[in-house]
């Protein structure tokens, strides 16, 4: 099982992968729920939203590909993934962690749970005696939830029969560009998506299907697979080819 799913990590364009899957994915989930003792009744829990989800993985980063190395193909040594979640934490960056699961045969499971936003809360590392080149980590994530305000629009319209009308719209953050292949835009997908952006196996087939763009790799020319893409109900698909994706013109 521990081949059977991939650990990526999303920062600035970059995504990594981590070398090896931990035995253990502990995921926590737990309500900031309040007790209160009402008269008459006595003590109640009253429901809360629930805090962010929280994921600690410990493992190690190998100083050369072995058994249990699941990226054979890009390998990359300790010093660059302790240096990725330093300067995650150094930098105040938010990170986008994503759980990719698979059957032996291949077939996706699972794909509802697309991962989220994440800062990293604690890193720690070692090296042991007789393991040259090995370094053990600690990891701990914790959800990042976006608390920025919203700018919203108040305009007065007369209705039919002569009042006033208070219309509020949110305005978006931005202006997202109309027709290019930008993350959020609406595409039909052509050919084979894999399951990472170096187009590692195992792949499936989009035939003419809306899809929409998740991801786009834009520091590394050299993968062949820069594009992610997920269902428009938002379920996860794979990495594909810029030109495999004919962005859905508005009429």
């Amino acid at each position: 099982m521990r081949i059977n799913y991939g650990l990526f990590f999303t920062l600035d364009g970059q995504v990594i992968r981590l070398p090896h899957n931990p035995e253990k994915l502990p995921v926590t989930l737990d309500n900031d729920n309040q007790d209160e003792n009402v008269l008459g009744i006595g003590p109640i829990t009253l429901p809360c939203i629930p805090k962010q989800k929280e994921v600690t993985i410990s493992d190690y980063f190998p100083g050369r590909p072995d058994s249990f190395t699941v990226t054979p193909n890009g390998f990359r040594e300790p010093e660059f993934y302790i240096g990725f979640f330093e300067r995650a934490m150094r930098e105040r960056s938010i990170l986008t962690y994503t759980p990719v699961r698979y059957y032996e045969n291949g077939a996706p499971f699972f794909t509802s749970d697309e991962g989220f936003d994440c800062i990293v809360t604690g890193f720690t590392y070692e090296e042991r005696g007789g393991e040259t080149g090995d370094f053990y980590y600690g990891l701990s994530i914790r959800e990042w939830r976006d608390y920025s305000p919203q700018a919203v629009t108040v305009k007065q319209e007369t209705s039919q029969d002569g009042e006033q009308e208070t219309i509020l719209t949110n305005e978006p953050s931005r202006d997202v560009p109309q027709n290019q292949l930008v993350v959020g835009a609406t595409v039909i997908a052509n050919g084979n998506y894999y399951y990472t952006s170096y187009g590692d196996e195992p792949h499936g087939t989009a035939n003419g299907s809306r899809v929409v763009v998740s991801r786009i790799v834009s520091s590394d020319p050299t993968r062949p697979c820069k594009v992610h893409i997920t269902t428009e109900s938002g379920g996860d698909l794979g990495w594909i080819s810029a030109d495999q994706l004919q962005v859905v013109t508005d009429t």
